[in-house]
């Protein structure tokens, strides 16, 4: 029987990994699947190790708080993988915490693949000599990515993203209204903070007191009032969620969350403000004009900006390579600046049909048949 060791660390590599797991379902019959990962995953066949949510960090002060335990975790999986022999494994994305895994699987000649180049071209570019010693072939999502790694002679093969499959070139914002039971005529906006408790933590109130000034200000021009949703990934994050709104009930009462259904949110929206992340990525394939906003720890800020290679932290500002869509980092990301910047982009047509457009190209230059052309470097190494 074939056996794939995968692992994900977050519900974007969750998502991603699962597409993946669905396919090779398709071609390979009686297919196990070892290791770590999240709901979608599991839906594919994974029986997770453990939580996924365990390697959830957000800024490196998190990492650095979260150390002893996630080098415990790390060294129970390496011991699990040794035990279970698989043919080869698949690291989803979560370079920090695949790459040692990868090292001592490859050491043991378990052939290791990477889906997801990390970002080298925007920070850390050191972690080259890391992906060359430590993986037999490494899949990149961005067309910019295969020239940088394969000149530094690692295997590497561009795949697309998967996002951009999965997503219709075309989407239409009323059937995605259909699927929430939302009335067509609604201004919605989508509030994006992040599926990791931290990011949480830092995101959900700043989002929902820019919701409170975004509908005041939208008031005051006398403008329509919009509704907002929260796509929420867990139980556990819709506690915390439904919690903090309970709190300021007496100042809003337009913000909906949903439990799943983030594609179907992003599709109904008129706009999405959104935690910097894959989040962004997948606004800009549905084509929504967004702002995106980033905050972490002092600490952890400040070792992030002098690391950083690039002038943006938005996947669709890095891929278009330029500042298309606003950003607010740190201390710039207040309810203040944030909704009057998103008052602005709603009530303007011309920008709105201007990203449509940059959004479709951008679409297009990333679809590709991603699970197809992985299969076919895997598929040698399956016994």
């Amino acid at each position: 029987m074939p056996k794939i060791a995968i692992l994900a660390g977050e519900a974007s590599g969750d998502l991603i990994a699962s597409h993946l797991m669905k396919y090779l379902n398709s071609k390979i019959k009686n297919l196990e699947f070892i290791g770590i990962g999240g709901p979608e995953m599991s839906k594919n066949g994974l029986v997770s190790y453990f939580d996924y949510r365990e390697l959830s960090v957000h800024g490196y002060f998190d990492a650095l708080k979260k150390i002893f335990r996630l080098l415990s975790l790390r060294s129970k999986v390496v011991r699990y993988f040794l035990k279970e022999q698989p043919d080869i494994f698949i690291g989803i994305d979560a370079p920090d915490f695949n790459f040692a895994i990868e090292r001592r699987l490859k050491s043991n000649n378990i052939p290791t693949f990477h889906y997801v180049a990390p970002s080298v071209w925007a920070w850390r570019k050191g972690r080259i000599d890391d992906i060359k010693d430590n993986v037999n072939h490494l899949f990149s999502v961005f067309p910019h990515e295969a020239k940088i790694f394969q000149k530094a002679k690692i295997p590497t093969t561009y795949v697309g993203h998967p996002l951009a499959n999965q997503i219709p070139l075309n989407p239409s914002i009323n059937k995605g209204r259909e699927r929430l039971n939302l009335e067509k005529s609604k201004r919605i906006i989508t509030l994006l903070p992040g599926s990791r408790t931290s990011e949480i933590t830092y995101h959900l109130e700043l989002m929902i007191n820019t919701a409170i000034l975004i509908n005041k200000e939208l008031t005051w021009r006398k403008l329509r009032r919009a509704e907002f949703l929260i796509p929420i990934n867990s139980k556990d994050n819709y506690i915390k969620m439904a919690n903090m709104l309970d709190s300021y009930s007496n100042k809003i009462k337009d913000i909906k969350i949903i439990i799943g259904h983030s594609h179907d949110a992003i599709c109904s929206a008129n706009m999405v403000i959104s935690a910097s992340g894959t989040a962004t990525l997948e606004a800009a394939l549905f084509k929504k004009p967004m702002i995106i906003i980033y905050k972490t720890s002092f600490l952890s800020y400040h070792l992030l900006k002098k690391m950083l290679l690039i002038p943006y932290i938005g996947l669709p500002n890095i891929l278009l390579n330029k500042l298309t869509v606003p950003e607010f980092i740190q201390v710039n990301a207040t309810p203040e600046n944030i909704s009057l910047k998103a008052v602005e982009v709603i009530s303007d047509k011309k920008l709105q049909d201007h990203l449509k457009r940059k959004f479709k190209e951008l679409h297009i230059n990333l679809k590709r048949d991603s699970s197809e052309l992985i299969y076919k470097k895997i598929i040698n190494h399956l016994k």
